[in-house]
Parts: structure tokens; sequence; C-alpha cells
């Protein structure tokens, strides 16, 4: 568990303890506001994913400015039952545990969760289905149900199609279940407003075989790399959208349109020779596992090694007078998701001063 040395509001951001995750909160309502503007006037809703940044206070940020503009939103995305009871006591009530959920525990504590909540999970089975209607049944609870589809990210669903309609049929045919429709979520891949639009066909073409059958629902697809094209499409419903209020290295290179709001600060603690300086954040700090994070902001320096406990920064000729002892550096994670798992808080930065500690209160809820 972190225990950071808690710093009064007011404190300039340099001056935090460190190594910290720091959230720029101007960057990140901007985020926002980006997303949002490609669903005002769209019959799209946007359901954020809050898998990412495990933080209830941004998923608040994230669902009161939805309800202030015409982008409307429809709930909220986690991945575990672990993370939904985290974010139902932090007072969200409509919850899409976009995974499947097959053991007996996990199950009771969805339906737990249901008797007070509007819960809806994917599935891409009928012993799923089963499962989860003699479940439900029991305990005089009603889950929301959608059928997740293979859409080529090759990891969970079933074939677009006659498959998903089947499924479709047995989940209309259970007590205690309620189908709400499809999910798809695409691999990030696609480098063309075309491509995504062929990832997100099969999905529609799903739904047209449902409503032949009488089975309307929603189609639900993920996610921030393919939001304005989802947002454009007649027949999607609500996008599941994850990265974009805090966005890492990877995503920008993906959405130039959003910047990065959450950043590793560090402290320079050595500069043994000409071309080197140490920075306090490596690994355990960043979360490297797909990329290392990126030095941000000086010029002729990469942040190009990493140990469990420290960064070693190379500097060209041009930067050897830069970053000495004391001094301070910003690491853009590659992959935020794994950065932040390293952390219990969040500090939340305005206008280069410290707001207040946010916690990452379903950190580590991963069942």
């Amino acid at each position: 568990m972190e225990r950071p040395v808690f710093q009064p509001p007011g404190t300039p951001v340099e001056e935090l303890d460190t190594p910290a995750l720091v959230v720029d909160l101007d960057v990140m309502e901007q985020n926002i506001r980006t997303l949002q503007a490609a669903f005002d006037g769209s019959k799209a809703g946007v359901r954020p994913f809050v898998t990412p940044h495990q933080c209830p206070q941004i998923a608040h940020v994230q669902a009161n400015a939805l309800g202030g503009g015409d982008a409307r939103t429809t709930g909220i995305a986690v991945t575990s039952v672990g993370e939904a009871e985290v974010f139902a006591q932090a007072g969200f009530s409509s919850i899409l545990v976009a995974s499947q959920l097959v053991t007996r525990s996990k199950i009771a504590r969805l339906c737990a969760l249901a008797a007070s909540n509007r819960i809806s999970v994917a599935v891409d089975s009928s012993s799923n289905v089963a499962s989860l209607s003699e479940a439900a049944t029991a305990a005089g609870a009603t889950l929301g149900v959608l059928v997740e589809l293979e859409a080529g990210l090759g990891r969970c669903g079933v074939m677009p199609g006659g498959a998903a309609v089947e499924l479709a049929r047995e989940i209309m045919g259970s007590s205690g279940l309620e189908f709400q429709g499809v999910m798809a979520i695409p691999p990030v891949e696609a480098a063309t407003e075309a491509d995504l639009r062929q990832q997100l066909q099969p999905a529609l073409d799903t739904r047209e075989l449902l409503e032949r059958e009488g089975l309307s629902g929603t189609v639900s697809v993920a996610g921030t790399h393919n939001y304005n094209v989802a947002a454009a499409v007649e027949g999607i419903t609500e996008v599941q959208a994850g990265s974009y209020p805090l966005m890492d290295f990877k995503y920008c290179q993906l959405r130039p349109e959003f910047r990065p709001a959450a950043k590793v600060l560090a402290s320079v603690i050595s500069h043994p020779i000409d071309t080197s300086a140490v920075l306090d954040a490596g690994h355990k700090a960043t979360g490297p596992d797909r990329g290392m994070a990126v030095l941000e902001g000086v010029p002729g320096a990469a942040a190009n090694r990493f140990s469990a406990e420290h960064g070693v920064v190379d500097l060209e000729e041009s930067a050897i007078t830069q970053l000495r002892p004391g001094d301070k550096a910003w690491l853009v994670p590659n992959d935020l998701a794994l950065c932040i798992n390293q952390y219990d808080y969040i500090r939340a930065v305005r206008n280069g001063r410290l707001e207040g500690y946010w916690p990452i209160a379903a950190r580590g809820r991963f069942t």
C-alpha cells in the first residue's frame, strides 16, 4: 500500500513528495470536453469505462460533465464485480460489468448489487447464462445481460450473426435475466476511419438479425480509439470510452486531439556523469510492462533505462547541464492503466498547485 506524505492543498506541484502520480485537472477537463463534443446531437450515449483510472472522483467529473451538455451518459462500465462494488458505494447506480463472471461467489455478489442498482453483465456462453439465471432467480434479482461479440480482439465473445441470436434467445427465455443487447470490443490497431467502421459493422449486422426476431436492444461498443466514428454511426447506441480523461503516451499517438493529464513526477537524485542523470522513479512507479514511460519537457534527454526503483536518463550534449540533483522531471506513462495500479492516490493539481489527494478506490479489485 502506498503511504504518501500528505501535503496541504495549495502546495506547489514542484514541492510534492516523489515519485507521485499527478493529474492536471485542467487538461483532464479539456479531454472530457473534447470527447463530449463528438456526441452532441448523436443518438449514441457515452458509458465511461472507469477501469483505466479506478477513481470515483474522476468518474463523477465525467458523469457531471455529460449530464450538463447535449451528450448523454448511459451509466458506467467496469471490468470486475469488485470494481462495481466500489463504484456503487460511490453513488453510481447504472453499472455494466463488461466481462464474464462465471464463479458462484462473483455471481452472488453481482446479484446482491442488483438488489439496489441497475446491473448488467456480458455473456458469451450458454452455461454462463444458466448460472446467472439460477443465481438471480434465487436472489429475487434481475440482471441485465448483453451478448458479447467477437469483434477482432481475439479475446472473449461469440461470433456475430446466428450464434449471437441463439444466445440472445436463451437469455430471453431465462428467469431473472433481461436481454439488453450486444456488446463489441474492437481492437485499437485500425488506422483509418474506414477500418474502424468495418470493425463496427458486424455488431450492426447482428442487431439487424436480432430485430427481425423481435429482440431489440442496445449496441454497446468500446472504446476511446473509435469514439468519433462510433458516435456518427447509425445504430450504435452507446460507447464505452475509457482512456479519454487522462490518456497516456500510447493513446496520445492514436488520438492527438487529447493530451496526457496524468504523469509521474520524479526527482533527480544523482547526476554522476555529464551524460547521465538518475530519477527516483523506476518500474514500480511507472508500470512499464507494455512500454517505458517517456521523459517530457527536456530536449536532448531521454529516459532509456529503468530498474525497479530508479530511472536513468541519457543526456545529449545540449542537456548535460540539465536535471541536477533536486530538480524535478515529468514522465508520461506508456500505458496508464498499468501505472495507476501502482498507486493508491492521485495528486489532483490545478494551475500548478495541489487541490487534493483522490483515492484510487478500486485499485486491486480484480475479483
